[in-house]
């Protein structure tokens, strides 16, 4: 199962509005602190496109003064990137993040791994176009997937001449 936390984090609730106004998600945070120092990773996406180098400057020129400041005494160590081509999606808030991106999913419910283009990302299912439901070649227009059935969801890149 995905987990089903990305939202409620305080790191997430901290970040998102300092990212929405750049029109930036935050995909994914994370801080790990010690007694002198403190590491952070945040993994933001562009809304209607894709994010550059320029967009993650951006963030970066946001978020370290403000946590270096809260922060106080630690050194802090920041990463701020891209989910990049093939990203593992680790909880189910991340799906509204990637519409209109390839996605390959394991459904319980059809016991087999699930191709397609994310549509909608609602409360409680995906809405795929253009699936193929590997195992038993079936290919169609539209499928819903109901998160509670996905047990492992990856973006899948298309790389060109790739014709799988």
């Amino acid at each position: 199962m995905l987990a089903s936390t990305l939202k409620s984090s305080e790191l997430y609730k901290d970040l998102s509005p300092l990212m929405d106004s750049i029109g930036l998600d935050v995909v994914e945070a994370s801080i790990n602190k010690s007694l002198h120092q403190a590491q952070m990773r945040v993994f933001l996406s562009k809304r209607g496109g894709e994010i550059s180098v320029e967009d993650l400057e951006s963030a970066y020129g946001i978020i370290y003064p403000r946590y270096s400041v809260i922060l106080g005494d630690r050194d802090l160590e920041m990463e701020v990137t891209s989910p990049g081509l093939q990203r593992n999606i680790k909880d189910i808030g991340e799906f509204s993040f990637f519409v209109g991106k390839r996605v390959r999913i394991y459904s319980t419910l059809h016991s087999s791994y699930v191709q397609g283009t994310i549509v909608n990302a609602g409360d409680d299912s995906l809405s795929l176009s253009d699936y193929l439901v590997e195992d038993k070649k079936e290919k169609g227009e539209m499928i819903e997937v109901e998160y509670r059935s996905i047990t492992k969801a990856k973006l899948d890149y298309k790389w060109e001449g790739n014709n799988a």
